[in-house]
């Protein structure tokens, strides 16, 4: 294979949108994993100095609706929530406050599960879900 094949191929893939249904809520909500690019971003935002890995949570009080707005989607895989716009982080935060931790759990394993390695090997349509156990 060469560079430009590469570089094609990279271009060509798709991350997988991924349905995920809360129990009791209506509608459903969607995820796939975040793309390079995205992790980047999230990373060069970082403080390089923190030793303590909550240090990040204390500092900003909307850390909690950040990571869930990072994640959430709709089915065109546009994100619910803007993580930047603090407004609506405090909306989110607000409506976090008075619910249990299982909402949050239930979408950050969700989540998670996506991002563990699979079995079947990357197409230029993106991972298959087939391979993966759900």
């Amino acid at each position: 294979m060469d560079r430009a094949t590469f570089l094609r191929n990279l271009r060509a893939s798709k991350v997988a949108l991924h349905p995920l249904q809360i129990p009791g809520w209506e509608g459903v909500i969607y995820l796939r994993p975040q793309t390079l690019g995205e992790i980047r971003d999230v990373l060069m935002r970082a403080p390089l100095d923190d030793e303590d890995p909550k240090a990040q949570v204390k500092r900003d009080d909307l850390f909690i609706a950040r990571s869930i707005a990072r994640l959430v989607r709709d089915e065109a895989g546009d994100l619910l929530f803007s993580a930047d716009n603090d407004a609506e982080m405090r909306d989110l935060m607000a409506a976090l406050a008075d619910t249990g931790p299982a909402i949050s759990k239930a979408i950050n394993a969700a989540y998670n599960e996506l991002n563990e390695p699979s079995t079947v090997e990357v197409t230029p349509e993106g991972n298959s879900p087939a391979g993966k156990s759900s």
